[in-house]
């Protein structure tokens, strides 16, 4: 006879509900499946992410960086893990149906890739999301564009490869001119892409650069943050390629981006939305601030 361990669960609940910033994803009914986890974890047992138990199991990326006092901050996806985590309570009808559940208090809601309409999409990677964009509830973005270009090039690869990634994907609006479009090659594309890093907005550092896919001996291209704090109270986020080294077709200069829907999860990282692409030279710095 086999004894079967009990069942599990790790609960994540937001401590302070609020509507969701203009950066972020919509509210869905999916958010509190989104926020439970099988795995019945204290923060110190968090590896690098958690399963959630949404349809298709999306994970719940994890970040950790040093905090005040010397404390460690802890987020899951955006949202920090504030004081009165950790929180453990039994619970089940009788001793044999005893479960244990962990509580955690986090910043804010977590909100999963969400589809308009009927249409049921569930832990995409990143190609996924590109390939079902117009069924996705992104507000009034769209990303055809970008989208046709990495077709077209062949990139496809670079956005469904399994690991970590943070992807910065330029919505149409930021096309104009329409010459901008012929511009994004290969070489362009990769660097949209910061491997083996999850850098949602909250918890990344300011101008620290990360090494982009374009990093190589030819070309040398690196991505930071930057935060404006404004009078309303809400952030605005922005990104900046530096191409460090550049050649004939990418000439060495930086380019600057509003994320215009940040912190989008899926299977493979994160998504940014981002008001122009990167790399193309006719908005640098200086003519972005002019604007």
């Amino acid at each position: 006879m086999y004894s079967l361990l009990p069942l599990c669960a790790l609960l994540i609940v937001c401590a302070r509900a609020r509507p969701p910033a203009a950066s972020s994803v919509s509210s869905s009914s999916d958010s509190p499946t989104f926020s439970l986890s099988n795995q019945p974890f204290r923060t110190e047992q968090f590896g690098q992410s958690l399963t959630s138990e949404l349809e298709g199991n999306p994970p719940l990326w994890v970040t950790r960086r040093p905090g005040a006092h010397g404390r460690e901050e802890i987020f899951i996806n955006n949202a920090r893990i504030i004081e009165g985590s950790n929180y453990e309570s039994p619970f089940g009808t009788n001793e044999n149906d005893r479960k244990i559940q962990v509580l955690h208090k986090i910043s804010e809601v977590l909100e999963p890739v969400q589809a308009r309409g009927n249409e049921l999409i569930y832990n995409p990677d990143a190609m996924q999301f590109l390939n079902k964009s117009e069924s996705l509830n992104l507000g009034r973005h769209r990303i055809r564009t970008f989208h046709h270009r990495v077709r077209m090039v062949e990139k496809d690869n670079v956005f469904s490869a399994e690991g970590k990634y943070t992807f910065f994907i330029p919505i149409d609006d930021g096309f104009k001119p329409s010459h901008r479009a012929s511009k994004i090659d290969k070489q362009v594309i990769d660097g949209h892409v910061i491997p083996n890093h999850v850098l949602f907005t909250a918890p990344t550092p300011s101008n620290k650069p990360y090494e982009t896919l374009a990093f190589g001996d030819n070309l040398k291209v690196t991505i930071t943050f930057s935060t404006e704090h404004t009078d309303k109270g809400v952030d605005k986020y922005y990104i900046k390629s530096d191409t460090l080294m550049g050649d004939s077709q990418h000439p060495s200069a930086s380019v600057l981006a509003e994320i215009v829907k940040a912190n989008i999860p899926v299977k493979n990282g994160v998504i940014h939305l981002i008001q122009n692409p990167l790399m193309v030279v006719d908005t640098t710095v200086q003519e972005f601030i002019q604007v």
